[in-house]
């Protein structure tokens, strides 16, 4: 086929109708509504968007172009990683490498206490003036403040960037020093909606009708963002249009606020910590797309305490993402996405309704001292933690293909990331079973009870299930009797084994094992099944769905306390 009869082809207009029975022909009897997944927030993605369902938004797409466009004004977004120091001079040291190697701003974390003197302050206002500055202030670590006095007066106005401190601050006219935080929703398990509701009630605290042009000048907003990719994208366009919502009933136009992102630690893990990268690569592409102004990558070992190493290459993440996808060329580059531009209006519609609720018990400040915004978000985070612990959602390294050999790292977050360390994270309940592994003994097996070819599907299920919790069973040969089960159990002295084999063959083996171990069986069995065979050792079954933290913490309970 030449170029020329390649440009000629023309594909047949297909029907959404036509696609719809052509997927339920593939599933093969299963319902098409199966292709449909439920959000935690409880909105449904279609397996597909057409144009004709965009269409349904069409009053509504110019008006979420013009709000987006208009809060992110222009295009790309600025580097934000953190820099951790000793002292003063080792911080300005890094400052000056970080933004040679392209990190955009002076980030300032807190990390440890620093005395700074006259003339390390007199070079930090010089980097100040050409950089952006992203300050995270403790109470008692404010000391850096005094850098605005060394700045010269007519270059004040070049001072820009954003504050982080509980206590007020004064600074440049172009720092921003009064935020909206929604890590510490997004940190306590907390959804989308959440998210933007609270921040459109935090804002009606905040903002002075008096003075609205003003105090949203000191404003400027800080979201987790997690590895929901598409949903993600859709939570940072959906503020924007909420914020200039929010404007419009105050009378006023909306002026542009700025949107910090990093990456949630809330599906980091300490287990197979590299996994993590993918996790931040994936989290930094929604936020960028999404729109961010400044976004900060976490390194993989964040839970373990970062090196060097981590740090540049969470830093590289996003100057690969700059440089190989010219994304930061665009102003909004997932506009006009059926999915996205759907999502995010759903996303608008239901945060809407959430502040409206919020504010009709009490606004922010009462349903946070009352509880019941704690309680509404424990609801969900329950939720979340029941699909992972099903393996309904998945955390790779940690509870699905899980290296049960890896060494564990236990070292915990530095109190300077206190906010960090008082998150909830998915993986906590795992990294705990595989923490207890290591300080317990016990024999465990697998047992085959047919061809390696007839069971190899259960053997590797039940492998890979145990791997979660740390356990590495003992693979049986085939064993063709019970009276072959019980000796090689009893040879290996096994204290917890999983048959494996085909419905009939357990049936006829069961009735006669002879043996102390604990015996589960690989599949579902009705309840009754199982009571009828608990006379002869067997304890439960293990299946795809089954609870695995439960159950990993059953099995560990078997074994006794390593010296």
């Amino acid at each position: 086929m030449t170029i020329e009869s390649m440009k000629k082809t023309k594909f047949s207009q297909r029907t959404y109708a036509e696609w719809q029975l052509a997927a339920e022909e593939g599933l093969k009897g299963k319902p098409f509504e199966e292709l449909k997944t439920l959000t935690t927030e409880g909105i449904i993605l279609e397996p597909l968007y057409t144009k004709n369902m965009l269409d349904r938004l069409s009053a509504a797409l110019p008006v979420q172009a013009e709000a987006v466009r208009n809060g992110k004004q222009k295009p790309g977004w600025l580097v934000a990683q953190e820099i951790a120091a000793d002292s003063p001079a080792d911080f300005l040291a890094k400052a000056k490498d970080d933004v040679a190697r392209g990190n955009d701003m002076i980030v300032y974390a807190s990390f440890k206490k620093m005395d700074w003197q006259d003339h390390e302050l007199k070079e930090l206002a010089s980097l100040i003036t050409e950089h952006p500055i992203y300050f995270k202030l403790t109470q008692e670590n404010r000391d850096i403040l005094r850098v605005f006095e060394w700045v010269e007066s007519a270059r004040m106005e070049n001072v820009r960037g954003v504050i982080f401190s509980e206590e007020p601050v004064d600074a440049p006219v172009n720092v921003r020093t009064e935020r909206i935080d929604l890590l510490p929703v997004h940190n306590s398990g907390g959804t989308i909606i959440h998210e933007l509701g609270v921040a459109l009630s935090m804002l009606a605290e905040k903002m002075d009708a008096e003075d609205f042009a003003g105090t949203a000048g000191r404003l400027w907003v800080r979201f987790a963002v997690d590895t929901h990719f598409f949903q993600e994208i859709a939570k940072l366009r959906a503020f924007r249009i909420l914020w200039s919502a929010f404007c419009s009933a105050y009378g006023q136009e909306a002026p542009a606020i700025p949107i910090f992102t990093e990456t949630s630690v809330r599906s980091y893990s300490k287990l197979d910590p590299y996994v993590n990268l993918l996790r931040a690569g994936n989290a930094t592409f929604s936020a960028v797309l999404g729109g961010t102004d400044a976004h900060t990558v976490l390194p993989h070992d964040f839970l373990t305490n970062p090196d060097p190493i981590s740090r540049r290459i969470a830093r590289n993440i996003q100057l690969v993402i700059k440089e190989e996808t010219h994304v930061s060329h665009t102003l909004d580059a997932s506009a006009g996405s059926y999915f996205i531009e759907t999502l995010t209006k759903e996303y608008v519609d239901a945060a809407w309704q959430y502040f409206l609720e919020i504010e009709g018990a009490g606004g922010y400040s009462v349903v946070m001292k009352s509880g019941w915004l704690t309680d509404d978000i424990q609801v969900k985070w329950l939720q979340r933690e029941k699909e992972v612990s099903t393996r309904k959602a998945s955390l790779i390294g940690t509870n699905i293909y899980a290296n049960p050999l890896e060494p564990i790292k236990d070292q915990e977050i530095e109190y300077s990331h206190l906010e960090y360390a008082t998150a909830k994270r998915l993986a906590a309940p795992f990294e705990k079973l595989r923490a207890k592994s290591k300080e317990t003994l016990l024999k465990t097996a697998v047992l085959h009870l047919g061809p390696l070819k007839d069971v190899k599907r259960q053997s590797d299920f039940v492998t890979g299930f145990l791997a979660v919790g740390g356990i590495e069973p003992l693979i049986s040969p085939e064993l063709q009797s019970a009276d072959s089960i019980n000796r090689f159990l009893a040879e290996h002295d096994i204290d917890y084994a999983v048959l494996c084999g085909p419905k009939e063959k357990v049936a006829e083996m069961v009735p006669a094992l002879s043996t102390r171990a604990a015996v589960d069986i690989a599949g579902k069995y009705p309840a009754e099944q199982l009571d009828a065979w608990k006379p002869y050792g067997v304890w439960d079954s293990i299946y795809s769905g089954k609870p695995i933290t439960d159950k990993l913490e059953q099995i560990l309970n078997l074994g006794k306390k390593a010296f």
